[in-house]
């Protein structure tokens, strides 16, 4: 009895300490009087400055700063609320939350050379950070006009729950940003701000959300059944400034193992799936499209870089939105939006392979694609059989088709050898190779030849087929 009165006074106690210590962390969190003192803020020597300013006492950020962090404060839920003269000459003024650190956090920033403009639609922008890359070019939606100015004090206010935000510019009824999905990848974490200007006035209120709900709000497009929405995917490679690609240089269906699915407004957001691009790099999208009929629909594409398109491996579109080179932005703005482009797509009766190579070096990249007629379209989105060829490749050994094949009553002989784990192809007495691709069912397609090899093993046969026309070669 003695043991057990003992065991609950320890839990008692604890539990004490815990509440205590709990009740300091919201003291510290919620103590908005003692904010703008130089201990509680990590920043470079030199750039910061505390100071009265237009007899507020205020915090001062020089140029180029980076990130001035409010320590010892992890927020989750509630409201950021501050004023904020921002200097006319600097490019963003910017509030950071749930920020892990430089590379994974959340943002919103006005545009200074753009505020004060109901025209601007780029006064003020939410994104998310992904291994360090600012996903401004992907999310378009989240940026509005912001009437704000220089040289006088701007009331700035971020409502945060959950998936949800809302963002007050100066008007503290009328909302300058709804964001109803936090694209973050982190729900909670510290508070920073960025941009030569002054800061006061600063309030952290945890959990206050003034009703907003914390789900993730409506997207119109969830339940458009146009936009193409699982694709097959295969692994990014450098590819260098300059390069293109071409119907013969076509990925190898063993090349894709894996899938991806679409988010929010159908984007396969590729800068969240590999992080950051340093260096030019390429991806390919697969996906199949069925057809009753033989039909044709328009395919709206928004994306960032570049994209070359291929149907049944016939290219349709080569198109590029490069921010860098101000002819060569796409509307919005060199952003990604389902309006950036359009491929045409005669789609052939039966199943139509979709492939789209995606290219980038400059901040995000993504893709969204989006039938513009469906007629006759019977199925989107089938991806399984192309994992399921892709693994059925890995597990193919290709000594079975390996050798010399003769048609009878002819000269003509074909060499089959394995070369870098691949099948290649010979004519006998030619210097010519052919790299042979993997289709299924003890198939190979010639793409250089425009032909298809089906091989008999347990015959000891082969059918070699060009255009219509069709022969049998016998191994020797």
């Amino acid at each position: 009895m003695k043991k057990l009165l003992s065991m609950m006074w320890v839990l008692v106690s604890l539990q004490g300490i815990a509440q205590k210590n709990k009740d300091i962390s919201s003291s510290r969190r919620t103590d908005n009087s003692n904010l703008l003192i130089p201990e509680r803020w990590d920043f470079q020597e030199g750039k910061v400055t505390f100071m009265d300013y237009k007899g507020k006492k205020s915090m001062k950020i020089g140029s180029r700063s980076g990130q001035v962090v409010l320590k010892d404060v992890v927020f989750k839920d509630g409201t950021i609320e501050f004023d904020v003269d921002p200097h006319p000459t600097e490019f963003a003024s910017s509030v950071y939350f749930h920020r892990k650190d430089a590379k994974e956090q959340e943002i919103v920033y006005l545009r200074v050379p753009r505020i004060g403009s109901k025209l601007a639609n780029q006064g003020i922008q939410y994104t998310p950070y992904f291994d360090g890359v600012n996903m401004w070019d992907i999310y378009p939606q989240y940026q509005a006009p912001a009437m704000a100015k220089t040289g006088e004090w701007n009331h700035m206010k971020l409502v945060i729950s959950g998936k949800q935000m809302k963002v007050y510019v100066n008007d503290m009824v009328n909302t300058v940003l709804e964001v109803p999905k936090l694209e973050g990848t982190i729900a909670e974490g510290s508070i920073a701000f960025e941009g030569e200007g002054y800061i006061t006035n600063l309030q952290i209120k945890p959990n206050e959300t003034e009703g907003l709900a914390s789900y993730e709000g409506t997207d119109m497009t969830k339940h458009d059944g146009q936009y193409l929405r699982k694709w097959a995917i295969s692994t990014p490679v450098l590819f260098p400034k300059g390069n293109e690609t071409f119907a013969e240089s076509l990925p190898d269906a063993e090349d894709f193992l894996e899938s991806i699915d679409a988010e929010t407004a159908g984007l396969l957001n590729l800068t969240r799936r590999f992080g950051a691009t340093p260096q030019r790099k390429l991806v390919w999208l697969k996906t199949k499209i069925l057809a009753s009929e033989p039909t044709f629909t328009n395919l709206q594409i928004g994306f960032n870089d570049e994209i070359w398109v291929y149907l049944n491996n016939e290219m349709v579109l080569v198109d590029k939105n490069l921010f860098p080179q101000v002819g060569m932005r796409k509307i919005p703005g060199g952003r990604l939006a389902i309006t950036n482009t359009v491929a045409k797509l005669n789609l052939k009766k039966g199943e139509n392979e979709l492939l789209i190579a995606v290219a980038n070096d400059f901040y995000g990249w993504g893709l969204m694609a989006r039938l513009e007629n469906v007629e006759k379209i019977e199925r989107t989105d089938e991806v399984a059989s192309i994992l399921n060829l892709a693994e059925e490749i890995k597990k193919t050994p290709l000594e079975p088709y390996v050798g010399v094949y003769a048609q009878p009553g002819s000269d003509y002989k074909l060499r089959f050898a394995q070369k870098d784990k691949k099948l290649v192809a010979k004519v006998i007495n030619s210097d010519v190779e052919f790299k042979m691709k993997y289709i299924g069912n003890h198939t190979f397609s010639i793409p250089q030849a425009f032909a298809t090899v089906q091989f008999k093993p347990t015959e000891n046969k082969l059918s070699f087929k060009q255009g219509v026309d069709v022969k049998e070669f016998v191994k020797e």
